[in-house]
Order: C-alpha cells, then sequence, then structure tokens
C-alpha cells in the first residue's frame, strides 16, 4: 500500500526536477543507451555495405567514448562538463558528414536521383545518419544542465535571464539591470561572477541549465519526428507494407510534429496536446521494436543465425530512435518557457 504513495512522490519530484533543469544523470543516461542504440543499427547497416568506405567505421568507432562519456556523466559532474560535449559534438558533426555521404550514395546508384523512389528505398538510408544527432544534442543538452536532487523547490529560479523592471532579482542584485531601468542585465556588466555570461547574449545555456528551453526542445523533437518517420516510411517501402501496422510511425508521425510545433507558440498545445502525441510516438517505437525482433525471429536460423539476420533483416533497434523522439517530446512538455 505504501508503494503507490511513494511512486507518486518520486514521479512529482522527477516532474520539478526536468522543469527547473535539474535532470543532467538522467538525460546523460539517455545518451549513453542512445549511442550504444544508434552505433549498432550503424554497424548493422553498414555491414551489409562491407564496410568498403572508410568512413562507414566512424559511427562505430564513436559508440564507445560517446556511451562511456554519458555514463561517466552520471556519476561525475566534471566528465558531463569536460568529455560530454566534445563527444556529443563529434556524434553531431559524424551524422552531418554520414548525410552527405549517403546522398552520394544514392546519386551513384543508377539512375541517381531520377529514379529516386527505387533509390532511396534500395540505396542508403537517407535520414538515418541524421538520427545519430539525437545522441549529440541529448548529450549536449545535458552536459548544461544541473544534477538531479531529492528535494526540489516549487518555486521559479531567481533570473530567467530577461528580467523586467523591478523583477524577481534577489535584493542584492537590484538596481544592477539595464541603464536608466530598462530591465535588461548587460552582460558581464556589474553581476557576480558565478552569473556574468549568463544572461543577455548568453541567456541560452542559462535558460536550458534552469529548464526554460520548452520552445526549443520541442521544436528539436518536430525535427526528429519528420527525419524519423521519413526514415520510417522508405524502410517500410522495402517491405511493401505488407503488415498494416507499419503504416503507424507514418501516421503517427504528423501529430507529432503538429503538436511539437504547436507547442512552440502555445502553451496549452504544450501542456495538453504535446505528452498525448509524444507517449504515443514513443509506444509506437516500442512496439516497432517488438515487431522487428519478431521478424528477426521469423527469419531462417532464427537467433542462432543472428549476426546474418539481424544485417539483412529489419533494423532492429531503429524504432528506438523513435521511441527517442517521444521520449524528448514528452521532456518537451514538462519544461518552462523563459519569462
Amino acid at each position: 500500500m505504501k508503494l503507490l504513495p511513494r511512486l507518486s512522490k518520486e514521479v512529482t519530484i522527477a516532474r520539478m526536477d526536468i522543469r527547473q533543469g535539474r535532470f543532467q544523470r538522467s538525460m546523460a543516461l539517455v545518451t549513453a543507451m542512445s549511442a550504444v542504440v544508434s552505433g549498432f543499427e550503424a554497424w548493422a547497416q553498414h555491414q551489409r555495405g562491407d564496410f568498403d568506405d572508410p568512413w562507414m567505421w566512424t559511427p562505430i568507432w564513436l559508440t564507445p567514448p560517446t556511451a562511456a562519456a554519458g555514463l561517466a556523466s552520471v556519476v561525475s559532474k566534471k566528465a558531463a562538463h569536460l568529455f560530454l560535449p566534445a563527444t556529443s559534438i563529434a556524434s553531431l558533426v559524424d551524422g552531418i558528414i554520414g548525410f552527405g555521404l549517403h546522398i552520394r550514395g544514392v546519386r551513384r546508384l543508377p539512375g541517381g536521383f531520377k529514379l529516386g523512389q527505387y533509390n532511396l528505398v534500395m540505396g542508403p538510408p537517407i535520414f538515418a545518419p541524421l538520427l545519430v544527432g539525437i545522441v549529440g544534442i541529448t548529450g549536449l543538452i545535458a552536459s548544461m544542465l544541473r544534477r538531479e536532487t531529492a528535494h526540489p523547490t516549487t518555486s521559479p529560479p531567481p533570473l530567467s535571464g530577461r528580467v523586467g523592471v523591478g523583477g524577481n532579482l534577489p535584493p542584492p542584485l537590484r538596481g544592477r539591470a539595464g541603464v536608466g531601468g530598462t530591465g535588461r542585465l548587460g552582460v558581464g556588466g556589474n553581476l557576480p561572477p558565478p552569473l556574468r555570461g549568463r544572461v543577455g547574449v548568453g541567456g541560452a545555456e542559462y535558460d536550458i541549465e534552469h529548464g526554460l528551453f520548452q520552445q526549443g526542445m520541442a521544436l528539436t523533437s518536430a525535427l526528429f519526428a519528420v527525419l524519423a518517420g521519413g526514415e520510417a516510411y522508405f524502410e517500410h517501402l522495402r517491405g511493401s507494407y505488407n503488415q498494416k501496422v507499419m503504416w503507424t510511425p507514418i501516421a503517427v508521425t504528423p501529430p507529432m510534429v503538429g503538436a511539437a510545433v504547436g507547442s512552440v507558440f502555445s502553451r496549452r498545445i504544450a501542456s495538453r496536446v504535446l505528452p498525448f502525441a509524444s507517449m504515443v510516438t514513443f509506444m509506437d517505437g516500442v512496439l516497432g521494436f517488438l515487431l522487428h525482433l519478431r521478424g528477426i525471429n521469423r527469419m531462417p536460423g532464427r537467433f542462432e543465425n543472428m549476426r546474418f539476420n539481424i544485417t539483412m533483416g529489419p533494423p532492429l533497434f531503429a524504432p528506438l530512435l523513435f521511441s527517442a523522439v517521444g521520449l524528448l517530446g514528452m521532456v518537451a512538455s514538462l519544461l518552462r518557457r523563459p519569462k
């Protein structure tokens, strides 16, 4: 009987932590898991091409250090600030390079983009490298967040980076905002050292650190929803949509994108529509993972012939990247907006 009240309390604490930007460990763990998933998927997909281009190895090489940096950030704040940003940026750059190389690969196929629908389906998965960007984005965000706390406060932080005249500045800082009462803090003005560079021009880092980036996170989830939905469309076209359930990620994508984009402009959509759309997207990814697992199990040799079946069968972990999009949307729905 005590389990439910305790669980409810932990959920409340987690929600408040996210609202205040105190979920660095959790986001670092998500980064590590996403790195493993995307790295394995890159390995399986590049096995089909027999790694005939040295660039095919780069996402595999980046997986161990990125995952290690994510796990180290769970236990070390220093690792989150020093190592995680470097590996995250490397993952982002590698994804962009991979996207360019996949476009080149499609163009080199007979007919090139003139046979676009066929070559996009049978050629290298064009959006897959950009989906690796989820690892880089979550890692960079994690590096700027604060650590979780067991006793979060329900009150907002004292400074949002856009303080008006007579705003919520603590007493020691009152009278130091702007020139002639403009209500905007200067960069590096008379602020104490811990706050210099965190307002004005450098306000984005401060907003992320304090959970004030709902609109940016919503827009990010919309972008990755488009990429994940597009990749699901082309991948399932290979299987000629021989099962109706293969249409679900394509059907889920427009509502997810609409809810995420709407959340940029509306608090109500962010708090009421986005959580539902994100949860549906997340569960559809989990369902896809189970169905892909079943598909591999139905191939000749089943899991006894795992290496061949994972390489040539349905991409095992690809649906979990769709779940990651839903997770980004759920986080966005819990964040706050700058005042």
